[in-house]
């Protein structure tokens, strides 16, 4: 897919071009995509202004009404899926079935939010007769400035855009500067859908200086955010004096949890898939593999065959590329081994340690690369704090065929989600978070509606 003009910002329903453009380049050979229209802090204050204006309309436009728009807005999501996957390939780099995945998954979003609008009401609490008590409605918290990176372009804007308008929200959308296309093509179609002008606009360009303008702007109530937990260290210093509502989802450090009953071959699935989905860019993968002397050697001979066949995959930002070389320098250094992780340009190939320990940063930080540690600890205990020991609390995997112990020992694990016997994590009904340095707050399922809401009690007294 190229994009032949600048694409404009989305401003208030119209289409906004501006002097200042940015050129958006396929990872993954290298080819000219389009170019984007930047934004800067007029355009910004344009677009919040848009959205605070078009609040009061859509704050008061009936659940329903707010519900039959959304799964409009997700069935034309559908009918456009191949086209946007196509573009979610291109610029990310990612191979085109992981690209129709994230649509799909995309549209299973859109469409419980949808549910959820229609699903919303009021609740009364009687007191001595039916026109006194209480009332409690929940009201949207206001203009929202969805932040988003550039690993999911589509489907991390959705989880963003599908319940806000479902609480009553508008929207800023400031997606990542490496791939905003596929994010423009998705306001894009929100505007044909016909929301109303101003309720979802999109501003592209320079991040820190379009963040700073959305986090500070005194019409903005809410910034929600995923990224790294710098740049949301940064965010909540934004908005901290005028106290903002928050949502950041910060990454992880995935643990894979290999209880000595486990069945090996489902650990080697979770393993494989988790560890090098998108070439390992992404905030729930598994990033180390936890066993015990019963099994670390029957799970390394059986992962090894897997791990022969898992091809290399594109790196999609040149700082990626130099994490990755980083993370692998790191390992050797501590005396650990390593199979595979060579590259070659933006293609890296997968790599396996074995022999890595705290200390070394494969077993400290995230890698966001495609890289998986083996790491044997004595017992099920060292297991579980290993895998609480880093500061992070995203997503942890386990695998056991004991159901209690599997139950008792998920219950242990410091973290939003604990993906047990299998490696699907997200699905729209449940909530997704991430616990200490991973994050604060929730998106999907009803949690991550209420995220976008603020309730109202109204006392009747006589």
């Amino acid at each position: 897919m190229t994009v032949d003009a600048p694409l404009p910002l989305i401003i208030g329903g119209e289409r906004v071009v501006t002097d200042q453009t940015m050129t958006i380049s396929a990872p993954r050979d290298g080819r000219t995509l389009g170019t984007v229209c930047c934004a800067g802090a007029r355009e910004v204050d344009l677009a919040v202004g848009a959205a605070h204006t078009a609040g009061e309309a859509w704050r008061a436009t009936a659940p329903l009404v707010r519900a039959e728009l959304i799964e409009r807005f997700g069935r034309l999501l559908d009918d456009h899926a191949e086209q946007v996957a196509q573009i979610v390939a291109d610029e990310v780099g990612k191979p085109l079935g992981e690209a129709q995945a994230e649509i799909a998954r995309a549209f299973e979003v859109t469409h419980h939010f949808a549910g959820e609008a229609a699903r919303s009401w009021n609740q009364h609490l009687p007191a001595q007769s039916l026109t006194t008590g209480s009332t409690v409605r929940p009201e949207p918290v206001g203009v929202v400035a969805a932040i988003t990176p550039w690993n999911f372009p589509v489907a991390l804007v959705m989880w963003k855009l599908a319940p806000a308008l479902a609480a009553g929200c508008t929207l800023v959308i400031k997606p990542a500067q490496e791939t905003p296309l596929a994010a423009w093509h998705i306001v894009d179609l929100a505007q044909q859908v016909g929301f109303p002008p101003g309720t979802v606009n999109i501003v592209n360009g320079d991040g820190p200086t379009i963040g700073e303008a959305l986090a500070t702007h005194p019409k903005v109530a809410k910034v929600a955010f995923t990224g790294s937990r710098r740049v949301a260290e940064q965010i909540a210093a934004w908005t901290a004096p005028r106290l903002k509502h928050l949502s950041l989802e910060l990454g992880g450090h995935g643990a894979l949890v290999v209880l000595d009953d486990a069945d090996l071959d489902v650990a080697v699935d979770v393993a494989a898939v988790q560890g090098y989905v998108n070439t390992g860019q992404a905030c729930y993968a598994v990033n180390r593999v936890l066993t015990t002397p019963a099994t670390t050697g029957a799970f390394l001979e059986r992962f090894r065959e897997r791990f022969a066949t898992v091809p290399a995959g594109v790196m999609t930002t040149d700082r990626g590329l130099v994490r990755h070389r980083e993370f692998l320098a790191d390992a050797r250094a501590h005396g650990a081994t390593i199979v595979g992780g060579d590259d070659d340009g933006h293609f890296v190939s997968p790599a396996l340690i074995t022999g890595a320990g705290p200390g070394s940063r494969i077993a400290d930080d995230e890698p966001f690369t495609p890289i998986v540690a083996v790491m044997e600890l004595p017992d099920r205990a060292a297991q579980v704090a290993e895998a609480n020991r880093p500061d992070f609390g995203l997503v942890n995997y386990l695998v056991g065929t004991d159901h209690r112990a599997c139950m008792e020992t998920a219950a242990s694990l410091r973290s939003g989600t604990v993906a047990i016997n299998g490696w699907r994590v997200v699905v729209p009904h449940a909530p997704y978070g991430g616990w200490r340095g991973s994050g604060l707050g929730t998106e999907l399922g009803r949690p991550g509606l209420e995220a976008f809401i603020r309730w109202q009690h109204l006392r009747v007294l006589a």
